[in-house]
């Protein structure tokens, strides 16, 4: 894909549209092209520019058979992060982060190892065997450890490699993962700092549409592991998330 096509279909997508201008960091000043309507507009040539460095990246690493977390726990980002995790054998987070998920794993596997105990026991019926206020106790128990952990079950070491949806709005994700050395690779909007990620992409980080856009593009140098228990994927870039919203432009904030 060309730059010129790769930045017509990100227009299209509306990915060049940051935040409002009074919520921004001057940090992302050389990835703003102006303001429209007050919300800050992304040089999207720049964008592509990042963009195509972070895809060589991933597709470096993950071919060297390295692990990813992707991060993204914004309402716009939980959908899309799962489907693109599942559909690359990858690892991911998208209800909460758990303080201390990777510089203090060695105790929050164990914690892992109870939730996937707990989950047999469901699923070979060694809960039924418990009385009905038991079995509610270990079920709410359950939900709670399935909200934190299901998408790292098989986390067996912390990530080569951690991929997060928006900067600003995952910074004790991304400070843990610089705690280790771990690389980092972040979607930014106008609000982000460069500063605490190793590589980023300036980009619309509220949008569903333009999200889904993003993680699809990713997704194509994604080398998939765990292959023969996936579907085999379809050919848009373009991830559909599960009951797609319309696309917001402006900050939570």
């Amino acid at each position: 894909m060309s730059t010129a096509t790769l930045v017509k279909s990100m227009l299209e997508n509306a990915v060049h549209i940051g935040h409002k201008r009074e919520y921004w960091s001057p940090k992302m000043r050389d990835y703003i092209y102006g303001t429209q309507n007050g919300v800050h507009v992304f040089d999207l040539y720049k964008t592509a520019t990042k963009l195509e460095e972070v895809k060589a990246v991933l597709e470096d690493l993950t071919s060297k058979g390295k692990s990813i977390l992707f991060v993204g726990t914004k309402v716009q980002a939980k959908d899309l992060v799962e489907a693109l995790a599942t559909a690359t054998g990858q690892y991911y987070v998208n209800s909460k982060w758990v303080p201390g998920l990777l510089t203090n794993f060695s105790t929050i596997k164990k914690r892992i190892g109870y939730y996937n105990e707990l989950e047999t026991s469901l699923a070979n019926g060694m809960l039924d065997g418990l009385t009905k206020k038991e079995k509610s106790v270990k079920m709410k128990e359950l939900e709670k450890l399935k909200e934190a952990y299901a998408g790292v079950k098989d986390m067996k070491r912390t990530p080569d490699v951690l991929v997060v949806v928006d900067g600003h709005y995952e910074d004790l994700a991304l400070t843990e993962a610089r705690h280790l050395g771990t690389t980092t690779i972040s979607l930014l909007g106008s609000t982000g700092d460069i500063d605490k990620t190793e590589y980023f992409v300036p980009c619309n980080v509220n949008s569903i549409k333009a999200l889904a856009f993003m993680l699809g593009e990713l997704k194509s140098s994604i080398k998939a592991k765990r292959t023969e228990e996936k579907k085999p994927l379809g050919q848009t870039n373009v991830l559909a998330p599960k009951g797609a919203k319309k696309a917001t432009t402006e900050s939570a904030e």
